[in-house]
């Protein structure tokens, strides 16, 4: 499994958002994450209609959590922004891995993706950006 960039991003946003109350303008995201404005901008919509952020316009508008960040996984982010398909692509071949017995990689490839997939399902956002704080103030 290999991070897109907008994945990353997307992840990467919401940490920061999770450290703030209320709604945050994009751009301030932005600039504290080193984001392109308008590549962040674009990947608000999809986790708004997923219901893991809600938007509000105006002169106090920006996004908030729609859902508490520590129920929001990792993993939920990854399938609003690349699709379930995701959690079974195999990184030796091209096509998704539908764990093929018959594959010689299957044995060591399977368990390995199943492990990365159970942390990204249970880590939260809310506790990266705690253990985050955490570090910053140290």
């Amino acid at each position: 499994m290999i991070y897109s960039l907008t994945t990353k991003y997307a992840v990467i946003a919401l940490i920061e958002l999770a450290s703030h109350p209320g709604p945050v303008p994009v751009r301030k995201i932005a600039e504290a994450r080193n984001i392109p404005p308008h590549f962040l901008a674009k990947l608000i919509p999809p986790l708004v209609r997923a219901g893991i952020l809600s938007s509000t316009r105006g002169k106090n508008g920006g996004v908030s959590f729609a859902r508490d960040p520590g129920e929001v996984s990792i993993a939920d982010v990854i399938r609003v922004l690349e699709g379930d398909g995701y959690f079974r692509e195999c990184v030796f071949e091209l096509d998704r891995c539908d764990g093929d017995p018959s594959c010689p990689l299957h044995d060591v490839w399977d368990p390995l993706r199943d492990e990365i997939t159970r942390f990204l399902t249970e880590t939260k956002i809310k506790h990266v950006a705690d253990k985050l704080a955490t570090v910053k103030e140290t």
